[in-house]
């Protein structure tokens, strides 16, 4: 893995990527002008799920390398602010739990679960997801039955398997308040 840092125009503050050699990000980190903070690995009222959708050209003169400690002590930072709603998160859902929720997107990492809790997000395996699942079910708002399996304590995300997508959509009354 590479780490990358892009100081943007004035006001676009500072961004930080995790991407592998083919320049794909798996983590990202923006830090406002104002202090706020917006990381990959969780839902944003407004920026939804901000990860760069295509790969990135480390060459390119804007971005400037850094080390993994540097990133990581950053990223570390970002969870230490959940972590009270990282652990109500896995007490709440403790291994071979069924839980039900809604595709919400598509990372490299697999296929991320709106778990209709605020801030509890689940992840899958995407190619199992597919190989399983009507194309045409394999969009957003979709409903998930899974088994919790683990933790991602990287992402602060419930690892789940078993994953079945439902025909049926999530409402938007049942989805929390930033979808």
């Amino acid at each position: 893995m590479k780490y990358l840092k892009d100081i943007q125009e004035p006001g676009m503050g500072t961004w930080y990527f995790e991407i592998d050699n083919n320049g794909m990000a798996y983590r990202q980190m923006v830090y406002h002008n104002d202090g706020i903070c917006i990381t990959s690995n969780r839902k944003h009222e407004l920026y939804h799920f901000m990860l760069a959708e295509h790969p990135l050209d480390s060459q390119e003169s804007y971005y400037q390398e850094m080390s993994q400690a540097e990133f990581e002590e950053l990223w570390h930072e970002q969870l230490q602010l959940g972590m009270k709603d990282w652990h109500r998160t896995q007490s709440k859902f403790p291994i071979g739990t069924r839980v039900e929720g809604y595709i919400e997107a598509f990372f490299p990492q697999g296929t991320l679960i709106n778990l209709l809790e605020s801030q509890a997000v689940g992840i899958t395996n995407t190619a199992v997801l597919k190989s399983e699942t009507p194309a045409e079910w394999m969009y957003p708002r979709h409903r998930v039955i899974a088994e919790v399996t683990g933790y991602d304590e990287v992402n602060q995300w419930v690892l789940l398997t078993r994953a079945e997508v439902r025909g049926s959509l999530c409402e938007k009354a049942e989805m929390d308040p930033y979808t």
